[in-house]
Formats: C-alpha cells, sequence, structure tokens
C-alpha cells in the first residue's frame, strides 16, 4: 500500500506533458509531389508507412511523394525540437491510359491540346518534362525536355484520370 501511495506522489509530481499537435491533413494523387516549405530548418523526418510515400529533406524544405493509394503519418521535427504531424492520405489513380489510349508523344518545343470536359485541377508527375495548363475544357501540354511523366486530370467529384507524356 505505501509503495502505491509513492507511485501515486511521483506521478502527481512529475511535470504534464505538452499535448500532442494536432495533425495537418494532406491529400495527394499517386505521383504527385508536393514541397513543404518551413521558416526554420528541418532536423529529422520519419513516416509510418514509407513505402506509401517517398520524402527528402534539404535545409527547411520537405518534399513529399506519393508512390500509391493509401494513408500514413508524417512526421517532421526542426532543430529547435519543435515537432508537425501531418496526416496524408494517397488518393490512387482512377484509370491509367495506356500506351496508346490517350498517351501523347510530342516533340520539345511542341504543344499538344486536348479537350477535357470537367476538369477541376491538373496534376503534373514529373514538371520538368512538360508544361500543362488549363483553358476552359481544353488542356495544352508543352514539351520542356527529354523523357516521360504523366499528367492526373481530376474533375469537381474527384474521379481521376491518367495520361502518359513523352517527350523526345
Amino acid at each position: 500500500m505505501r509503495a502505491a501511495l509513492i507511485g501515486v506522489a511521483l506521478l502527481a509530481a512529475a511535470p504534464a506533458r505538452a499535448a500532442a499537435p494536432a495533425a495537418v491533413k494532406l491529400t495527394l494523387a499517386e505521383r504527385q509531389v508536393v514541397t513543404l516549405e518551413f521558416d526554420r530548418p528541418v532536423a529529422r523526418v520519419a513516416v509510418t508507412d514509407p513505402d506509401l510515400l517517398d520524402v527528402r529533406a534539404r535545409g527547411s524544405r520537405v518534399e513529399v511523394s506519393g508512390r500509391r493509394g493509401g494513408r500514413a503519418s508524417l512526421e517532421i521535427a526542426f532543430e529547435d525540437g519543435a515537432t508537425v504531424v501531418y496526416e496524408v492520405a494517397v488518393a490512387p489513380a482512377a484509370r491509367r491510359a495506356g500506351a496508346g489510349e490517350g498517351a501523347i508523344s510530342l516533340a520539345v518545343g511542341e504543344e499538344r491540346r486536348f479537350r477535357a470536359p470537367g476538369v477541376a485541377r491538373v496534376l503534373v508527375e514529373e514538371n520538368g518534362v512538360a508544361r500543362v495548363r488549363v483553358e476552359g475544357e481544353t488542356v495544352t501540354v508543352s514539351g520542356i525536355a527529354p523523357g516521360t511523366t504523366s499528367v492526373v486530370l481530376v474533375d469537381a467529384s474527384g474521379a481521376r484520370t491518367t495520361r502518359a507524356i513523352a517527350v523526345r
């Protein structure tokens, strides 16, 4: 009994821990890359599912890329001891265009246009290969450098269509 009372007294005397920070929600499409920028250097990053996310920290920036559909937690710790937690949801691509279906092949400096009725958002896998812009229902793809990439078209309901792009 006396040992139990001492244990309770020690717990009561211990300083209270700070409440865990609320998680920030972050939603990505499969193969989308997002760069998080902070006002101080990042000391370390930890992710609950390294097969779901690719994470790279450099200075005060963290690059996060969704590899496949799913959910994971990402914790970023700063040199001053502060942390921020992200609950990351990666939405899988709804449909991938095959080599012939919807695939776009163009040369560096060339542009291609196609209609995408109802498109609300466009995500580009690798920005250094092609530039994409939307005007109304028309999507314009411009070849910037040789390589392959894909563009994910997202409509207002969140449905996604992926088109392969090859720049030669």
